[in-house]
């Protein structure tokens, strides 16, 4: 799950954790950060030209954000949005995979049900037993993984 926040024809950039929208600074009361999580786009967003790559991104956005760049932000093209993650050291979102199409959004949340604390690690192995370890473990820590403090909380 993803929030939208770039709508087609704004300019997005991040300086020093905090998300700008046409130069203007985003209040986001919902986002995480951890600090014991490095994730260098959450400090600064767009990276400089030249370490585009060496950053995670996707190579088919990693050769495609140098288009969308004007002035050290990143313009979000028409019918298209730009999405992060409210646990944003932990989000894979536009930052590292691009816009999103207008087409591909479905639906709107409304309520958080179920929260977990998990890492990307912990979805790494795909395969089959990967698959049972990883239901094993959440079974087996539920109770302390679980963030308490988000079920069933409504969406901002």
């Amino acid at each position: 799950m993803k929030r939208v926040v770039g709508l087609p024809g704004e300019r997005i950039r991040i300086a020093d954790r905090q998300l700008y929208v046409n130069d203007s600074p985003v209040a986001e009361p919902y986002v995480y950060h951890d600090p014991s999580a490095y994730d260098p786009l959450s400090d600064s967003f767009p990276p400089p030209p030249g370490h585009f790559i060496a950053m995670g991104l996707r190579p088919e956005w990693a050769s495609q954000i140098r288009s969308y760049l004007h002035d050290g932000e990143i313009q979000v093209p028409p019918d298209h949005y730009f999405v992060m993650g409210d646990n944003r050291e932990s989000s894979l979102d536009s930052r590292y995979w691009g816009f999103v199409d207008r087409r591909a959004i479905i639906g709107r949340p409304i309520l958080i049900y179920w929260s977990i604390q998990a890492t990307a690690d912990d979805y790494a192995d795909r395969s089959l037993l990967g698959s049972l370890r990883g239901i094993a473990g959440t079974l087996l820590h539920l109770p302390s993984e679980t963030r308490w403090n988000r079920m069933l909380r409504g969406v901002h």
